[in-house]
């Protein structure tokens, strides 16, 4: 039990005001998550801060976003806020950066558009404010320059100040970030039609500049102009969506064995329920408090405008990270399960780095190391993101294979139960349409010797694979 009283907490100069609770609502809804069968793999949202579990909570309960696409459109949003202002340095010369490549996986009409507008509102406000400034500044420019016609040369032209970009070329892409060192975020609503336009510049090599952004290693541009740009230390994240039914371009290309697809998070909901319009809101007691806190993750300034504040993990914290990453397995059925691991035990250090300066702005936890409690709840993070990522492969090589079936092929095969007996499967495949069985029993044993749809774990009982 919790006293009813008022509570609140400080984000920087801002008091964010806690709803008066009697009984801790926020902890038995986390307790319904870790114990609800229907759901294998929660988002693990106990990694927040109370406060912002709140909301998450809070939107979820009125607009029926998923907690899946909440969180991780949250921490992608943190992320995004945070850009280049901080890194965290794991040992001598190693150091990690805050950004994400997040794709939110789900079925159309799932809600996953508006709950990442919902979760990058402010940075959209953001936005909107900055470009304001923008016209305002390019017009005053303008002015001048026409007043000024002598002195033309002289004045500064505006530059518009962004952290999101949708539509662009590779080399805009390079020219806007030259331009806000802080740091860039793709943000695409259907990263299906950015995928596919890896095409248009295949003699750019746009896949080994993202692997490279990925990282953070220095990128450069030759224009043809003759105007060379060069970015030292990039800050480049990616988020969006995509449907379940084209996961598999995600796939194609080679990007399955050069490691892109493995840099990704896939957020894939195992527990989806179909959205019912209602007339509910949001309080705006948690709109405001959302603002608050990713608003001051946006404040963050660099120590300059190319170096960034390195902080350090400390003692028992990087203790801790080296023998849970020491014990990791070493050997693995799949060689992309190794590829998997590998790429999300980096992810482990910018989870942690995000969530300190989460903790930070919210509950005034130090910004100056990494601590145990955030390398420990992004254990949790890797634990939840690994499981969606094998998840994706599985669903990517096994969806090309689904695809080259008949229909009737398909038809059968989504008719089976998971278990089967040789008989129940014969009644069921070669039940009658219009007056005629869709398929002999010859047929259908024949068709049960596909290994790649069945396995016999015993005599005359079957199980699907796919």
């Amino acid at each position: 039990m919790v006293k009813e009283e008022q509570q609140s907490v400080y984000v920087g100069k801002n008091l964010i005001k806690k709803t008066p609770r009697v009984i801790d609502l926020i902890d038995l809804e986390n307790d319904y998550l870790k114990h609800d069968r229907h759901n294998p793999n929660p988002f693990p949202v106990d990694v927040f801060p109370k406060p912002l579990q709140e909301i998450i909570f809070e939107a979820h309960n009125k607009y029926q976003f998923c907690l899946d696409y909440l969180g991780a459109g949250i921490l992608s949003a943190a992320s995004a806020a945070i850009g280049n202002t901080y890194k965290v340095e794991v040992k001598k010369g190693w150091e990690e950066k805050a950004n994400l490549f997040t794709v939110i996986v789900g079925r159309p009409g799932d809600s996953k558009t508006h709950a990442l507008n919902f979760c990058f509102r402010p940075i959209h406000k953001h936005e909107n404010e900055a470009f304001k400034t923008y016209e305002t500044e390019l017009n005053a420019y303008i002015q001048n320059g026409l007043e000024q016609v002598e002195n033309r040369e002289h004045l500064k032209k505006p530059i518009l100040k962004k952290i999101l970009i949708s539509d662009f070329t590779p080399e805009a892409l390079i020219t806007c970030h030259a331009n806000n060192k802080k740091g860039m975020y793709v943000y695409v609503d259907e990263l299906h039609g950015w995928i596919k336009n890896f095409n248009r510049y295949n003699n750019s090599g746009e896949v080994e500049t993202y692997l490279s952004l990925w990282s953070g290693t220095q990128i450069s541009t030759d224009r043809a102009s003759g105007k060379s740009l060069r970015i030292s230390d990039p800050f480049i994240g990616v988020i969006g969506s995509t449907q379940i039914s084209v996961l598999k371009e995600f796939a194609k290309g080679g990007r399955h064995t050069n490691g892109f697809l493995d840099r990704f998070l896939f957020v894939y909901p195992s527990k989806q329920i179909t959205l019912k319009w209602n007339i509910n809101k949001v309080d705006a007691v948690y709109i405001d408090n959302y603002h608050t806190i990713i608003s001051s993750l946006l404040d963050f300034k660099c120590i300059d405008e190319f170096k960034s504040e390195v902080i350090p993990i400390e003692t028992k914290a990087k203790t801790y990270l080296f023998n849970w990453q020491n014990n990791r397995p070493e050997n693995y059925l799949f060689d992309y399960e190794r590829s998997i691991d590998i790429k999300l035990q980096q992810y482990v250090i910018r989870f942690a780095l995000i969530l300190q300066l989460i903790h930070h702005v919210i509950e005034g936890c130090t910004n100056t190391q990494v601590e145990l409690k955030a390398v420990q709840d992004s254990i949790k993070l890797f634990d939840y993101f690994y499981h969606n990522a094998i998840q994706v492969r599985q669903e990517t090589s096994r969806k090309n294979y689904y695809e080259s079936l008949t229909q009737l092929q398909k038809d059968i095969l989504e008719e089976l139960p998971e278990k089967f007996t040789t008989l129940q499967g014969i009644q069921i495949a070669c039940k009658e349409i219009n007056g005629k069985p869709r398929v002999s029993s010859r047929q259908f044993q024949t068709y049960l010797k596909d290994q790649k749809l069945f396995k016999k774990y015993t005599r005359g009982h079957y199980e699907k694979v796919i």
